[in-house]
């Protein structure tokens, strides 16, 4: 009996053996071809992984012996492969975004493969069920990276290379077309590197495979800012630092180089993005779903849990924007508690899917609602209404409500920063949450700086309804005034570096806050009272009855242009009083309005729809 039980045993094994031999042997099933030099490496990769992929028998075709892979349109020169029509059946076309090759008939291939989601959508149009496939890195493991502070530099001006010599900062410069593997080989030891583009070629709007090796090795990318409608660099959205011009640049590299600590949180963020969705692991799946599933066509994964994108209506780049700002300050300590946290500018060419999407909204209706998150929040952090020359197009207050009313069925969750008018929904049975405006504790502090000392400060864009600063000049008194649109003579600056805006507030006796007419009807209180309040220094504000319900006596209001000169005259010449009531004012904002305390808020309000 016992020979005979290992007679089957070893007649298992042998079958065993046999399987696993048949199926490496017949297993180089994908083909690269060869069609296309540059992008061998990542055919290759594809076609191996595939091969050795489980699900391998799930993939065959009946007709076809074996699949060959071929990349077009991703150069100039990049052809369409000469094949009968029987080798057609047997082909896929791997499409780069380059504007040729677009006419083919390409129902007679096997397959179509879109390098982006936008040419994804176009073959849709053509009625061509084509699979998201974008280039990936090829890094298979992170390159490990010394303490030194490592950047990445992308654009062409000559001036930006003489900025990094002035600052003694040794780098190489690569061309990112002929050096790539060149760049390859340095990446562990740069200090800088200049890459000249950031493209595979000008007509292409396929983003390059080395700045996803960059990106997946946390180090910090400089790039110039350029209305992304068409260049895919805008897949990275907030994880790059975008520069307007050379001064902005240096601007930049002075504050990454005295370990500004957004930079390294934009790289770090950077490298999660590629490792969620342009690996070579994830194409695999994309590619494996899509053949087991022909449903499965989307162009991103579902979400993971405890994901969110935070969305605005400002554009990629827009650094100096107040709601970016605001914005940012909330996702930084909702991260705290998240795995990740994304956002998505108005240009956003890409939205990649979380589970909890908050519309971060001033105008009403919310334009743009992307609602395919399960859990969509509205947050009406401020009030923004259409303007002339000369003033807001307010509606009437009930006319307010109704809008709100209206778009509160689209969402799971309605917040406002205005207690007014969370108190006047709630009244009508529109379930309505209430968190204010806030501060970011880590970047607004006491934080004096004498080269920027002043008496009087106002910071902030010249508009129709700006009085304040007029009304004190007329009355000799003088105000230093930072911002764009002011009269010759009257800034000393038109732009105040938001992550040290501190340093503005901290050294000044008395900072200014007046306020839209529409922030006044619909009692949303401004950001700059809690910023500059929670740096220590006396605010005066136009009068609001919201900020006297918070604050009481600590931030003295005026009615009228007399009355602000007769309190900003008092508190220069009462330093013991202009003190004690900063200090109490800076207590109540930090008990009550930071940007912590807020994300907290914000997530109990999810984990409350979660438990639903």
């Amino acid at each position: 009996m016992k020979i005979y039980r290992r007679l089957l045993l070893f007649f298992f094994i042998f079958c065993g053996v046999a399987f696993v031999w048949f199926y490496h042997t017949s297993s180089a099933y994908f083909i690269a071809g060869q069609n296309s030099a540059e992008m061998t490496p990542y055919v290759q990769a594809l076609t191996d992984g595939l091969n050795r992929s489980p699900f391998l028998v799930k993939l065959k075709h009946k007709d076809c012996a074996n699949i060959t892979i071929y990349p077009v349109n991703w150069f100039l020169k990049n052809q369409l492969p000469d094949l009968s029509a029987q080798e057609k059946k047997c082909a896929i076309l791997w499409y780069g975004s380059q504007q040729n090759l677009l006419n083919a008939n390409l129902s007679e291939y096997y397959a179509v493969w879109a390098s982006t989601p936008m040419l994804q959508s176009f073959f849709k149009s053509l009625r061509l069920s084509a699979l998201y496939v974008p280039i990936f890195s090829l890094d298979k493991e992170p390159t490990p990276i010394t303490s030194q502070k490592y950047f990445a530099v992308i654009g062409e001006q000559p001036a930006i290379k003489n900025i990094l010599e002035r600052y003694n900062l040794p780098f190489k410069q690569y061309d990112v077309v002929s050096d790539i593997q060149n760049i390859r080989h340095d990446l562990p030891y740069w200090r800088a590197a200049f890459v000249q583009s950031t493209k595979i070629n000008s007509a292409s709007i396929d983003i390059h495979p080395i700045f996803l090796d960059i990106a997946r090795n946390k180090i910090p990318i400089f790039a110039p800012w350029i209305w992304p409608k068409e260049d895919t660099i805008n897949l990275f959205n907030d994880r790059i630092s975008f520069y307007q011009d050379e001064l902005d640049f240096e601007t930049m590299l002075h504050n990454f180089l005295q370990n500004d600590t957004k930079f390294s949180e934009r790289a770090q963020d950077a490298a999660i993005l590629v490792e969620r969705e342009f690996t070579l692991q994830r194409n695999l799946e994309r590619i494996l779903a899509q053949n087991t599933n022909d449903d499965a066509l989307a162009q991103f994964f579902s979400p993971t849990q405890n994901t969110a994108t935070i969305s605005i209506p400002t554009a990629i780049g827009h650094y100096t924007a107040g709601d970016y700002a605001l914005a940012q300050d909330l996702a930084h300590y909702l991260k705290q508690d998240m795995s990740f946290v994304d956002f998505v500018f108005y240009n956003s060419l890409y939205r990649y899917p979380s589970e909890t999407n908050i519309l971060f909204r001033g105008f009403l209706p919310p334009e743009d609602y992307n609602l395919k998150a399960n859990y969509n929040i509205l947050y009406l952090a401020y009030a923004q209404f259409a303007q002339n020359e000369t003033q807001e197009l307010l509606p009437s207050f009930e006319d307010y409500l109704k809008t709100l009313q209206q778009s509160s069925p689209k969402v799971q969750a309605v917040i406002v920063a205005s207690k007014k008018i969370s108190d006047a929904l709630n009244a009508r049975g529109v379930k309505t949450y209430y968190i204010p405006q806030f501060t970011n504790t880590s970047r607004f502090y006491y934080d004096f700086d004498e080269k920027l000392k002043s008496e009087v400060l106002f910071v902030g864009m010249n508009n129709f309804y700006r009085t304040a600063v007029p009304a004190l000049l007329q009355r000799g008194v003088k105000v230093d005034v930072y911002g764009p649109n002011w009269p010759h003579g009257v800034a000393k600056t038109d732009y105040a570096d938001n992550q040290i805006l501190r340093k503005y507030y901290s050294s000044a006796k008395i900072v200014l806050n007046d306020t839209r007419e529409g922030m006044k009807q619909f009692g949303f209180i401004s950001n700059r009272i809690f910023d500059a309040s929670a740096c220590g220094t006396l605010v005066i504000s136009d009068y609001m009855p919201e900020i006297e319900q918070i604050y009481g006596d600590s931030i003295p209001m005026y009615h009228n242009d007399e009355e602000l000169y007769e309190l900003v005259q008092y508190y220069l010449t009462h330093d013991e009083e202009r003190i004690e009531k900063a200090q109490k004012a800076r207590k109540i904002t930090l008990r009550n309005f930071t940007a912590e305390k807020a994300a907290a808020q914000f997530i109990d309000i999810i984990q409350s729809l979660k438990s639903r």
